[in-house]
């Protein structure tokens, strides 16, 4: 083993006993714990990387891993360690089964030579060859009918005589057209010339590259302005039908925009007469919750149900059950030791249905508190349709799908029980009052609601947006906008 040190390394060049192939070419840009690092090109040649050890077929020894003789500076990679090749060992030769693996990964699926790179398929020089015998092959097959021949077709059509005749038929039949779409008035019926073939066929030569055959047609004479479409009459009776129409098109957008003005006008009006007649009908309520989340399986933790005057008819309240969380408890205030004793939900059900029963229910983002209610009736039936199931199923002498029983039942109560509310939502028709237009969405924003985050507030906070959207009534129906004869009068 070589005791080569890093001292020996750098061993300036002026001294005539050292070997030039151990000497460095350059001084060192910085060190690591003592060791030098030099800049590409300037450490002595003898040293190696792992890399370049490894394509000799010799292994790093600890002591080396340990204290390399020095460094390389390299962009990609950083500071490579260098090290002395006579003090690697040698590594121990490859097994018969391995380097069958290894040259199969490198054999050429069509020549079966073995090549120096993994390959993944024909090798380069077959890849190669076989584009050249494609090239080959499609130089010697007509671009038209197909017909392969020994010698090749022409390189400017690549086409059999017959095809090539073919081709240039409807070129000409492509340039006469466009010749007599070019110098023949383009009014309906006239005949009347209106330049010359002869300057067309000019003009076509000197631009050769619209003759191309890869081209489906020539371009149309409207992309020319020096040549006139139409003769002085057609021109003055096309304009004149253009004028016609661009008046129609006129008129027709003003009367849809009028019609849209109008539309919105009228449901500006209809909301505002909703919340008007909402304020002043005895079977408003106004239902709100707070809950221990957004989730789809959220509990109750506070439920309230206000009349439209503002009187309180239920104010409580609720034991979900399930802890509340912390994040939910910052929101709305409610916590765990506020609902300790708290009726549960399956407690005010009863209550719940006797106060909406019959009623317009109004809810601020009604999706939301619909399907929390869902999900607490859902449960509340669910214990009532296990116990029955179970009974039905003591005295019939069966156990089995009881809790699938169980569950389409409590589904079918708590579906019934949801479609006798008649429910309707105040989040959009306020949000529309508003008008704050979001281009982002395509429709107004939403607007948060300022109660508070409890349940008796939030519907407070309602009952404030209803008479904020009729602020305008009056004046509405003082000027008779979008209201029946009958509420004018």
């Amino acid at each position: 083993m070589s005791t080569t040190t890093a001292a020996e390394a750098e061993i300036p060049a002026s001294r005539a006993e050292a070997d030039p192939s151990r000497v460095a070419k350059g001084q060192p840009l910085a060190r690591i714990a003592g060791v030098p690092v030099y800049g590409w090109g300037q450490a002595p040649p003898y040293l190696r990387t792992k890399t370049q050890l490894a394509e000799d077929r010799l292994n790093t020894t600890e002591e080396q891993e340990k204290a390399p003789l020095a460094y390389i500076r390299t962009r990609d990679y950083g500071d490579v360690p260098l090290h002395d090749p006579a003090a690697a060992v040698k590594m121990k030769p490859l097994p018969a089964s391995t380097k069958a693996k290894m040259a199969a990964r490198r054999t050429c699926s069509e020549c079966g030579k073995v090549r120096k790179v993994i390959l993944r398929g024909p090798c380069s020089a077959c890849r190669e060859r076989a584009e050249k015998e494609r090239q080959r092959l499609l130089a010697r097959t007509c671009a038209g009918c197909s017909t392969v021949r020994e010698r090749p077709y022409p390189k400017e059509h690549r086409r059999c005589a017959g095809c090539r005749q073919e081709q240039l038929e409807k070129k000409r039949a492509r340039v006469e057209a466009w010749l007599v779409e070019v110098t023949v008035c383009a009014g309906d019926g006239c005949t009347k010339r209106r330049g010359s073939k002869k300057a067309a066929r000019a003009w076509l030569q000197a631009h050769e590259w619209l003759l191309r055959p890869e081209r489906p047609d020539l371009p149309s004479s409207n992309c020319w302005p020096d040549w006139a479409r139409r003769c002085p009459p057609c021109a003055t009776a096309y304009e004149q039908e253009q004028e016609r129409l661009r008046a129609e098109c006129q008129e027709r957008y003003e009367r849809q925009e009028r019609e849209r003005a109008e539309r919105k006008r009228q449901a500006a009006a209809a909301r505002v007469r909703w919340a008007a007649e909402a304020l002043v009908d005895p079977d408003v309520v106004v239902l709100d919750t707070e809950t221990t989340g957004l989730g789809d399986d959220a509990r109750i933790v506070e439920l309230a149900v206000l009349s439209s005057a503002g009187d309180v008819l239920l104010d409580t309240l609720v034991d979900p059950g399930v802890p509340i969380p912390a994040g939910a408890s910052e929101i709305h205030g409610i916590t765990d030791s506020d609902v300790a004793g708290a009726p549960r939900f399956s407690d005010l059900v009863a209550r719940l249905a006797d106060l909406l029963k019959g009623k317009r229910v109004l809810i601020y983002n009604k999706w939301y508190d619909v399907g929390v209610l869902r999900h607490e009736l859902t449960l509340h039936y669910l214990d009532r349709a296990a116990r029955d199931a179970a009974g039905e199923a003591v005295s019939a002498g069966a156990s089995g799908g009881l809790r699938e029983q169980a569950v389409t039942a409590a589904s079918r109560q708590t579906a019934a029980w949801l479609e006798a509310l008649d429910v309707e939502d105040v989040m959009i028709p306020y949000s529309d009052w508003v008008g704050d237009w979001s281009e982002y969405h395509g429709n107004n924003r939403w607007q948060p609601l300022q109660g508070g985050h409890r349940a008796a507030g939030d519907c407070r906070a309602v009952l404030v947006c209803l008479r904020a959207m009729r602020s305008g009534y009056e004046e509405l129906a003082a000027v008779g906008g979008g209201l029946d004869e009958g509420e004018a009068a």
